[in-house]
């Protein structure tokens, strides 16, 4: 493709609604998200605190009970907040059944194993064990608390560390109670040549029992640890976890559906950080989740990031919140300034940051506390937010370029994109991420979409199957394949859309409605200077900012308004010229968002 032709399909995908933007259908065509752009998600439920966040959706804590789901209603908030925890309610199970231990999680030693970060909890002098995903007995629990929870007519199901035993295998040496064994003996069964198991010695599967192959060779429990997966049968041992963990979840979801008589939005608290935490991607409405935001860094946050910009290849919408150490870190330090800019980071990428107004905290030292983020720190943050939704609600963000994410490389280790999309992000290059998925993960790179970028940057080591490699391979033939990091052919083919002169500090990201060339292009701007010592932002004054037109769809928009929390709207001189447009923004505090229209 030339490059006059790739510029022309640059433009009519912008207005079309494909290639440039995140996802390629037309927002209105698009099923409602679960989560909108402009939503404000609480994570425990709090009805007086409602208005003065604008909330209008609960997504995780809170007991499911008709009253509290009526009275959310009446106040137009979504009440997803049927949290159904996977691993943190064990006591719930003693309650269930005296057999409760048949429901608990086992290591390679053989014995159950308490949830590490819930040390400093006990009931019935016991601690809050594991529970295992493939116990007969736990899904009895799980599926009987669900009844009970789908009763009071929530609008949705989140499950807290919803990955079980398989959560577990590599980091806590798990998988092994009596029905992971018979589960993974089915497993070897229908998944594992005759010949590789005449090679491994295993000659009878009828009583395999996968632990005791690995004592007979001399693998200790410290062995374990150290060597789990380059031993025999690792990877298929974590597959089988995975799969039955990701089937299990999917079952649970649809029976919720059936419980409550319609369809529920499912969401899961998943990090996103491995290809583990992935698989269950196509099947949740959103992820309402933990993603670290090295708050002891005391910076603006680089790691959430690339989870925005994964998301949106994966096409689900995020409600984040920080881990728990962070949110320690902030109450301890009192930092509400560093935290906004996590919720600014959040909404500016297209998601959602959850209100900090309680959230948990965790460290070794002082186990489980909770963070009530003081109201007037943070509402008014939220409040622009739900102010603006027109700038919010179906944008989506614009790019010129795609970062390729190959899950098959990822679970190798090798792949990281984390470190490219960060770097594009800091020099203000809008792109999106596409996903090469495999066995685990049911996504596909697509020919038709790939063919609207400018640029496919791959990282050097790839594991995708063969079909989707032959796409990389006509992208390259195509001369817009750029191996990271080659940026100075980067440069070539995608000479920079967005300069910012006057400050290294200004993030930049653009966003538009797909297939509505009526509507504003918005541009967020964030202040990346933040100052640990005084928690407040460095002001960003008298910067210009250069917007190609392409990013435009070759719309020659001449009128922008500056909208900014705290602060009344702000009309902004515009100068036109052949391939761009330029703006002097007078001053920028923690984040504005640029409405450009004609």
């Amino acid at each position: 493709m030339s490059c006059e032709k790739a510029v022309f399909a640059f433009v009519v995908a912008a207005l079309s609604g494909a290639g440039p933007f995140a996802v390629a259908a037309d927002a209105d065509a698009r099923p409602e998200r679960a989560i909108r752009r402009s939503d404000v998600v609480f994570f425990i439920d709090d009805p007086a605190m409602y208005e003065p966040y604008g909330c209008t959706v609960v997504g995780w804590g809170g007991a499911a009970k008709p009253e509290r789901v009526e009275g959310a209603h009446e106040k137009g908030v979504r009440l997803y907040a049927t949290a159904i925890a996977f691993r943190t309610a064990f006591h719930r199970v003693m309650d269930f059944s005296d057999d409760y231990l048949d429901a608990a999680c086992r290591d390679y030693a053989g014995e159950p194993f308490a949830v590490p970060w819930l040390w400093d909890h006990k009931y019935k002098d016991q601690p809050v064990w594991w529970g295992c995903t493939n116990s007969p007995l736990y899904h009895e629990f799980l599926e009987d608390w669900l009844a009970k929870s789908m009763g009071a007519g929530p609008d949705g199901l989140h499950i807290d560390d919803y990955s079980g035993t398989a959560g577990a295998v590599t980091w806590l040496s798990a998988g092994f109670c009596r029905h992971c064994t018979a589960g993974f003996r089915e497993y070897v069964a229908k998944n594992v040549s005759p010949e590789k198991l005449a090679e491994l010695g295993i000659t009878d599967l009828s009583a395999f029992d996968y632990r005791q192959f690995l004592v007979d060779r001399g693998v200790s429990p410290d062995d374990y640890k150290r060597r789990r997966s380059s031993l025999p049968l690792a990877d298929e041992f974590l597959d089988y976890q995975v799969r039955a963990n990701t089937e299990y979840v999917r079952a649970f979801h649809k029976l919720a559906g059936e419980l409550r008589g319609k369809p529920v939005a499912l969401s899961v608290n998943s990090g996103l950080g491995s290809p583990t935490s992935l698989a269950i991607a196509p099947y949740v409405s959103y992820f309402c989740c933990e993603v670290g935001q090295n708050a002891e860094s005391r910076a603006t946050p680089k790691h959430p990031i690339y989870v925005f910009k994964l998301a949106d290849g994966l096409d689900r919408p995020l409600a984040v919140m920080g881990s728990g150490q962070d949110h320690a870190f902030i109450m301890e330090h009192n930092l509400p300034g560093l935290v906004r800019t996590w919720i600014a980071t959040a909404y500016a990428f297209g998601h959602a940051f959850v209100a900090p107004h309680r959230l948990w905290c965790y460290t070794q030292e002082k186990g489980t506390h909770w963070y009530s983020g003081p109201t007037e720190e943070y509402a008014w943050l939220y409040q622009f937010v739900r102010g603006s939704a027109r700038l919010f609600d179906r944008y989506e963000a614009i790019a010129p370029v795609a970062v390729v994410y190959d899950n098959a490389a990822r679970r190798q280790g090798k792949g990281n994109i984390e470190p490219i999309c960060v770097e594009l992000a800091e020099k203000n290059v809008p792109f999106t991420v596409v996903v090469a998925g495999d066995d685990w993960l049911d996504y596909r790179l697509d020919a038709e979409r790939l063919a609207w970028f400018k640029a496919v940057i791959v990282p050097k080591d790839l594991a995708m199957d063969e079909p989707q490699r032959k796409l990389v391979e006509a992208v390259e033939a195509d001369g817009r394949l750029v191996v990271w990091p080659d940026q100075e052919r980067l440069a070539k083919l995608v000479p920079p859309p967005v300069i910012v002169a006057g400050t290294d500090h200004v993030g930049v990201v653009p966003r538009a409605i797909p297939g509505d060339e009526t509507a504003p292009v918005v541009v967020h701007l964030l202040n990346r200077q933040y100052d640990g010592e005084k928690d407040a932002m460095v002001p960003q004054k008298d910067f210009t900012l250069r917007l190609a037109l392409d990013l435009m769809g070759g719309r020659k928009l001449n009128k922008a308004v500056l909208h900014a929390p705290k602060q009344e709207p702000q009309t902004i001189d515009v100068t036109l010229a052949a391939d761009a447009l330029t703006l002097t923004v007078p001053k920028l505090d923690l984040w504005a968002i640029l409405e450009i229209g004609d």
